[in-house]
């Protein structure tokens, strides 16, 4: 597994820097939905950011996710996204 930075900016907001082969990738996580977009199963803590981050990372490479990572998008395109995120934050 990567390792990985989350700073929290407030409100829902991360600043994710994950350590890749060839350097760090930086990119915003945005957690402000996630109890609307998981029907109140997720909240905007730093456990969820910290475990989204994780599973995205088990689809694919810290380098291939988008600048701007929102949990609606994530949780829109990963229908077993929501189970496996409070699995992982547990």
């Amino acid at each position: 597994m990567q390792d990985f930075e989350i700073t929290p900016q407030g409100d829902g907001e991360y600043v994710v820097r994950v350590a890749t082969d060839e350097g760090t990738t930086t990119m915003r996580l945005s957690l402000v939905e996630a109890e609307s977009s998981s029907d109140g199963r997720l909240g905007d803590d730093e456990a969820t950011a910290r475990a989204t981050i994780t599973y995205l990372l088990e689809h694919q490479g810290a380098e291939d996710l988008p600048q701007l990572v929102d949990i609606e998008e994530v949780v829109a395109a990963y229908p077993a996204a929501v189970e496996r995120i409070l699995s992982l934050s547990a």
